[in-house]
């Protein structure tokens, strides 16, 4: 079976014709123009097309299973305005890790993890992991790592190329976590140990690294550990805007490491809890599905809950977003939106049921159903509004319908 020590394919994946990635080559000129105007036209020496692709915020790319397809939309208007077919995905999950200028996309069913140029929308490169949820993609700025949870092994990516950068960073097997904090570094748990540690990226060639390169020149590095919980207790890690919270299942306990300065503090909870991956703001939500309870601890480990509306566990880890938490519940399809003291102040009706990713991005937060044609932004005033993903006359959409054939009467 392959996993990130295995050989990686460091070249550029042979692309397929662009018409069939690019279904919307029959966008009107005026469409064109005004997307590029809307997406901003300067960024670094891209030119400008290129620049509307890839250099405009306030946006985020969402999959669609059922299409096997990303599409981009724009949080300040709430559309769609790029769809990039990804060959090969159909109906599969996928983890989507992206920045302004990169977009990594890992297939859960297959292991495969693939490099999307935003300045031409092509898969620049492709590598393998381990198919499964035991191994994710972590991204910030320029540097990407994957993280293999089962074998404890963590290696930097060049998002170029995906080759490996320098050596990799070995832990005992069985980690958790593996994701950037808001000041660029990579939390890592490890529960055989009780510890957290993080871990910095190392500078990136000024030219995409390949195989060959790999083993040479600087590696990431290990810079801090803390001990957090008695070894081999059960881990779950949320990085925060500066440092990392973790949930100690077992001793029913979360942990925030905020410079330097660890802080426990005890919750009543009578079954395992969960967080989100990211937690933006000085709170952090602790969700308790079995008991449909949210409990949110500030920073100074005074803690306050409420209890979520429904019936049933599926629900998923509350993210705090603009002073309020949003809960959803998968069975429903409906997200909860709690104000900072613990009131129900909104729900969010969808109409399909199944996993529902949220997502704090660019100021906005992003509610995405992947096996849904629709999607949700919440902008920071907590407007809510609905996305259709599969929007047409915008780049990459699908083609007008083909005009019937002439007549083939004969005139007598």
């Amino acid at each position: 079976m392959a996993t990130i020590d295995d050989a990686v394919s460091t070249a550029p994946e042979a692309a397929p014709p662009r018409s069939r990635r690019m279904r919307g080559g029959l966008v009107t000129v005026a469409t064109v123009a005004a997307l590029l105007a809307a997406m901003g036209l300067t960024v670094l020496g891209l030119g400008t097309a290129d620049n509307a692709v890839a250099s405009y915020d306030a946006s985020s790319w969402l999959w669609s299973a059922a299409r096997s397809e990303m599409a981009r939309v724009n949080g300040v208007t709430a559309r769609v305005d790029t769809r990039v077919e990804i060959p090969g995905a159909r109906r599969h999950p996928m983890q989507v890790t992206q920045t302004d200028r990169l977009l990594i996309l890992r297939d859960l069913n297959t292991g495969q993890v693939s490099s999307l140029d935003l300045a031409t929308l092509q898969i620049t490169a492709t590598t393998r992991t381990t198919p499964g949820l035991g191994v994710n993609v972590a991204l910030h700025e320029d540097a990407a790592f994957v993280v293999d949870a089962v074998q404890g092994i963590v290696r930097q990516l060049d998002p170029r190329s995906l080759a490996p950068v320098g050596e990799p960073v070995r832990y005992p097997p069985g980690i958790t976590g593996g994701a950037f904090d808001g000041e660029g570094r990579l939390w890592i748990a490890v529960p055989s140990e009780g510890t957290v540690s993080a871990i910095t990226a190392a500078t990136l060639p000024s030219a995409p690294a390949s195989a060959a390169l790999a083993g040479a020149g600087l590696s990431p590095k290990q810079v801090e550990t803390y001990d957090v919980a008695e070894a081999s207790h059960e881990l779950v890690v949320s990085t925060l805007d500066d440092g990392v919270a973790v949930l100690d299942r077992t001793a029913g306990t979360l942990v925030t490491v905020r410079r330097g300065a660890v802080r426990p503090t005890r919750l009543a909870m009578s079954a395992p809890g969960a967080l989100p991956a990211r937690t933006s703001g000085p709170d952090v939500p602790v969700t308790v599905p079995g008991e449909r309870r949210v409990h949110v601890v500030g920073a100074g480990g005074e803690v306050r809950a409420f209890t979520v509306p429904g019936a049933g566990d599926r629900l998923s880890p509350a993210v705090a977003w603009a002073d309020r938490f949003y809960c959803a519940d998968e069975a429903t399809g409906a997200i909860y939106s709690f104000d900072a003291g613990g009131q129900l102040v909104d729900t969010i009706r969808g109409r399909a049921t199944g996993p529902l990713e949220l997502e704090v991005r660019e100021n906005h937060l992003f509610i995405n159903a992947p096996d849904s044609a629709t999607a949700r932004v919440v902008d920071d005033k907590h407007q809510v509004r609905e996305v259709d993903k599969y929007a047409n006359d915008v780049l990459g959409g699908d083609p007008p319908p083909a005009p019937p054939p002439p007549s083939t009467s004969l005139a007598y």
